[in-house]
């Protein structure tokens, strides 16, 4: 008899070479075993990485960037999950990245903004400050990434006040250097904290960029004729989004300062109505809450020499149903994609998922 080999109580045929049977123990078969070990180990591996992103998309639904997905194509625009009832003509709405603080200012009743966990349950109020003979109207909201702090703009008042996480008034927003009758309005942070808004002030309505000193370090758009614009919002590599809403675009600004492309007012498909409030997803998706659209568009960046946002798709319709909306104003993203819309004559704020 030939030899064999003795494995897990099975009785297996020798190895060969050339031809020619291997003896068990010999230097031949132990680098035949560390080679299907080895062998063994590389697919073991590359079966954890293909579970590790199945996870991944599972729970955020979004790919681990860079890398794509196999096989899976995500979505551009997201699908009604549900809905937080509890606000009175909600007009803007802010969100922590977790999703576990939802931030919504009223534009009617007590005006006070509200505060609300992941699940839906008001946990806290945002106050503002005590003042004689001034009376509010809170619009935008934004939360500093650095603090956690939320800034809230008030139209009548003509100021930024911030809170602490759970809406305790900390203070009001001043500038270096004041600018007398500013009229603050639209609200964004980038991820190093550096605060845009948007100032209808003076005859050449602008952004205001801010540093950490609230110094104003530049301005946007002097040169666009924006009329009352409204949201704004940045992305990852520094663009500028804003909603010109009473001349129904929404601008790109470039990293220097120039209009980069647009989109603009019209009846086709992609065009705009009256453009409110704006926010880009951690994927570059920019999302444009649309007042007289009743919904919000979603487009991506240009590439290449276009001048034209590109449009990627709409979610709503006019209606008080699930998904639908009546005169949508904001819209904010969490870290999970999770897209917030503040349907405002609705009473509610919407929560759209991937």
């Amino acid at each position: 008899m030939t030899a064999e080999i003795v494995a897990e109580g099975l009785l297996l045929p020798p190895e060969a070479v050339d031809g020619e049977p291997v003896a068990a123990g010999t230097p031949e078969e132990e680098k035949r075993r560390r080679r299907k070990k080895a062998l063994l180990l590389v697919l073991l591996g590359f079966l954890a990485m293909l579970v590790t992103i199945a996870i991944w998309y599972l729970i955020f639904r979004q790919p681990i960037a860079p890398l794509p997905l196999p096989g899976i194509s995500v979505p551009e625009v997201p699908t009604y999950t549900t809905a937080i009832y509890g606000a009175q003509r909600p007009s803007g709405v802010a969100v922590s990245p977790s999703g576990d603080r939802i931030y919504v200012s009223q534009s009617e009743g007590s005006r006070v903004g509200l505060v609300f966990d992941a699940g839906g349950t008001k946990v806290g109020t945002m106050a503002p400050p005590e003042s004689t003979g001034t009376d509010h109207v809170p619009v935008y909201l934004a939360i500093d990434p650095l603090t956690s702090e939320v800034y809230v703009s008030d139209r009548l008042a003509g100021a930024i006040y911030i809170y602490d996480r759970d809406g305790a008034y900390q203070r009001t927003f001043t500038l270096a250097e004041p600018r007398p009758g500013w009229q603050p309005l639209g609200l964004a942070f980038d991820a190093k904290g550096t605060l845009y808004l948007t100032d209808l002030s003076g005859p050449f309505q602008k952004v205001l960029v801010i540093d950490r000193a609230a110094v104003v370090v530049r301005t946007l758009g002097e040169s666009s004729k924006l009329s009352f614009p409204n949201g704004v919002a940045v992305d990852g590599a520094g663009n500028v989004y804003v909603s010109d809403s009473n001349n129904g675009r929404l601008l790109m600004f470039g990293t220097d300062g120039q209009v980069r492309a647009q989109v603009g007012r019209g009846s086709g498909q992609g065009n705009l109505g009256l453009p409110r409030g704006t926010a880009v997803d951690g994927s570059g998706r920019i999302f444009v809450a649309d007042s007289t659209g009743q919904g919000v568009f979603v487009y991506r960046a240009p590439g290449g020499d276009d001048r034209r946002l590109a449009y990627r798709g709409f979610i709503g319709g006019e209606g008080v149903s699930d998904g639908l909306f009546e005169y949508p104003n904001s819209v904010a993203i969490d870290a999970r994609g999770r897209v917030y819309v503040a349907d405002t004559f609705n009473d509610r704020v919407q929560i759209w998922s991937y």
